[in-house]
């Protein structure tokens, strides 16, 4: 191998290592960019109160669950 193949190999794997350094700091920023989308989601739910968006899942399940048994009774 001559002094011309190993500076072109030389410059093949620098531009393959910046390539995959690129990719990695990509595949990190939406990383970061999902946790801080979660983490506002999740601060955002419990200041509106999650506990009050429990008790009227649970207010529309009973609904459904009435309705259903409804249904039912009628079918007989």
């Amino acid at each position: 191998m001559n002094n011309t193949e190993l500076i072109e190999r030389l410059v093949e794997l620098e531009r393959s290592m910046v390539e995959k350094r690129d990719v990695d700091v990509k595949a990190f920023e939406e990383k970061q960019k999902r946790e801080l989308v979660d983490y506002e989601l999740k601060k955002t739910w419990e200041s509106n109160g999650y506990s009050q968006a429990l008790v009227d899942v649970r207010d529309i399940l009973r609904e459904e669950s009435q309705n259903d048994e409804g249904i039912e009774d009628d079918a007989h």
